[in-house]
């Protein structure tokens, strides 16, 4: 194993415990190894840098950059390579610095309600190795991790890869977590969680640093740091599949809440008398907008019936069976009226929620995500109408509504992006200090 990722490990591990430990030779959160950080983390975050500009990115001397880079040339951190072209005044050519992102490799894991995705990636996000496979989140919290820990040893063996080499796992779950806690929310179906620490219980078999957050949190991360959201400080996530979830950026970070729950916007109860939800409550808008819902309004033609009560359901969707949402959307653009008007009824409960976001958070964008989205031009346009009807109008121009470039990689890639983070995170108390 590395010694580098060894002690980055190590750390992790000993900060998610609450313990104060200081590594031999490589404390990363000493006061001294403070602005090694600060200057690793503008060649990672920032790229590929000469040492002068290091300096001025930082606020730190040539002399201690210099010094910083030197050690983390010694512990493989980064390299250095290619050059600058010379100025006009000629001199030497200053020389690259990049962060070595093939240090190791990092985890990352979506559990959907009925899937999993997982993947590897380097320390600067790139994906190495995909794979997804069947799942069924609403078993028993035991067996449901069971065949989480199954999952994530076959993928290992699969893709031929080491322990050695993997900093840690991030894990994105398809429900709010309690960052008190580190447990879910509320039950998943019949089943509750209560008191299931998931991170605790993964890194525990695996012996490395696990990280647990809420899908839409990480996928907001993920459209943030790689995707159409870079350009943004503050903007709105939501994605719509199974579940509607929403991830809050405010600031370039995961905005939580006092308990974890900020941002259920699948929560919000629309519908006095409405279908029950897993929360207990009725007329939620996943109960209404969800992929589910959608399929079933369209098989059945429920909105069909309420603009033409004469009319006849598609004999296409009425008599198929397993429909998933891809035969909705394929259907509408065929002409189905029935699927075309259960795209534009979600779209319009989504749109009347999506109001309430902006003239709460007032964000600068709102990023939509799902196949409905990417697909499904009538759910869009809806949820652009009634989101406009419902906006103050001093706020609906300033607000932009896109939708995410990440695609169904968004939440794992999150999920490894925030290990990633972790490792490399400065200590917000230490204070900024010239020296090496």
């Amino acid at each position: 194993m590395s010694s580098i990722v060894q002690r980055l490990r190590t750390e992790m591990l000993a900060r998610d415990t609450g313990k104060d430990v200081l590594l031999q030779g490589a404390d990363y959160r000493t006061l001294r190894e403070y602005n090694h950080l600060l200057v690793l983390n503008s060649v990672r975050l920032q790229g590929p840098a000469a040492r002068v500009a290091l300096a001025q990115q930082t606020g730190l001397s040539k002399t201690t950059v210099s010094s910083i880079i030197d050690q983390l040339l010694q512990d493989s951190l980064v390299t250095e390579g290619d050059f600058i072209d010379a100025p006009a005044t000629g001199g030497r050519r200053p020389i690259l610095v990049h962060f070595n992102e093939d240090l190791g490799l990092v985890l990352g894991i979506e559990v959907g309600y009925t899937s999993l995705t997982l993947i590897t990636t380097n320390l600067t996000g790139q994906v190495k190795s995909v794979w997804n496979e069947p799942f069924d989140f609403t078993t028993p919290p035991h067996t449901c991790l069971a065949m989480l820990s199954a999952a994530i040893r076959i993928f290992m063996a699969r893709s031929e890869l080491q322990w050695d080499h993997i900093l840690g796992i991030g894990v994105g779950i398809s429900a709010p977590i309690d960052s008190r806690t580190r447990s879910i929310l509320f039950p998943l179906g019949e089943h509750s969680w209560e008191g299931i620490d998931i991170a605790a219980t993964l890194s525990q078999q695996f012996e490395v640093p696990v990280y647990v957050d809420n899908n839409a949190n990480l996928a907001a991360v993920s459209e943030g740091r790689y995707g159409v959201g870079v350009p943004f400080s503050d903007f709105v996530y939501i994605t719509i599949n199974q579940g509607i979830g929403c991830g809050l950026i405010r600031n370039q970070q995961i905005y939580r809440g006092a308990m974890g729950a900020a941002g259920e916007i699948g929560h919000l109860q629309l519908l006095d008398d409405g279908p029950l939800c897993i929360c207990g409550k009725r007329g939620c808008l996943e109960t209404l907008a969800n992929n589910s819902a959608i399929i079933a309004d369209a098989s059945l033609g429920k909105s069909l019936a309420r603009v033409a009560p004469k009319a006849r359901v598609s004999p296409q969707l009425a008599d198929t069976e397993d429909l998933d949402i891809n035969d909705v959307i394929h259907a509408a653009e065929a002409g189905d009226m029935s699927a075309r008007l259960a795209l534009q009824q979600a779209g319009r409960y989504i749109g009347a929620a999506v109001a309430m976001m902006i003239n709460i958070l007032n964000p600068e964008v709102v990023i939509l995500e799902g196949a409905t989205v990417r697909t499904g031009r009538y759910l869009l346009e809806a949820v652009q109408e009634e989101s406009a009807r419902h906006t103050l109008p001093v706020i609906w121009p300033a607000t932009k509504m896109i939708t995410g470039q990440l695609g169904d990689l968004a939440v794992a890639l999150g999920a490894a992006t925030v290990v990633i983070d972790a490792a490399f995170a400065l200590t917000p108390s230490a204070p900024l200090a010239d020296y090496p």
